[in-house]
């Protein structure tokens, strides 16, 4: 449980620092949303695949980085101001990215 705590901590301290990042570089935080939840498949992709089940790391580390929740406020702003496409390929996007980066990532590590 300290594990998972401190890994918690320390993903959701990253997640803050990394959207500091992009917004010092004036990019949508949109964008920083898709990188980190894409980051974030890329490497549990290489977690499960070495056969690593570390809770620090996927539950703790990999669930404060990453955010579904933010992407589908994301979604649903778009949606309210009448942005179904854009709302569309932002989550086509992210669901297509991640996917194919966990499995890149599992891949790598088989």
């Amino acid at each position: 449980m300290i594990g998972i705590a401190i890994g918690g901590f320390l993903g959701a301290i990253t997640r803050y620092l990394f959207y500091l990042f992009v917004e010092s570089r004036a990019w949508q935080p949109k964008v920083a949303t898709w990188l980190v939840n894409s980051l974030g498949s890329f490497v549990l992709g290489l977690l499960i695949g070495s056969g690593s089940l570390s809770v620090f790391w996927i539950t703790g580390f990999l669930g404060a980085f990453t955010t579904f929740s933010t992407m589908a406020l994301d979604v649903v702003k778009d949606m309210e101001d009448g942005k179904w496409l854009k709302g569309g390929f932002y989550i086509t996007a992210t669901l297509t990215s991640g996917i194919a980066l966990f499995s890149l990532g599992y891949i790598l590590m088989q």
